[in-house]
């Protein structure tokens, strides 16, 4: 027979995502945070990669000039 000690191990995937009272392991919760983390870094990525290329579009096709012309004529 096993003693209480002896224990099985298993792979993890075939572990239960929940615990006995339902409340989520701390391996769990880590893991969807670090997704979370991923997934926003790529989203800010993509954001600053499209803002950083609209600015360059504005400036190559001379909408900015105008911007600074139309900014500096509301200043007089």
């Amino acid at each position: 027979m096993k003693q209480s000690v002896e224990q099985v191990r298993e792979v993890g995937t075939s572990r239960h995502t929940n615990g006995a009272n339902g409340d989520p392991s701390i391996g769990d919760v880590l893991r969807h945070a670090r997704k979370q983390l991923m997934t926003r870094r790529i989203l800010v990525a993509i954001a600053v990669i499209l803002l950083v290329t609209f600015g360059v579009f504005c400036v190559v096709n001379g909408y900015f000039e105008r911007l600074i012309d139309y900014l500096i004529g509301l200043a007089e």
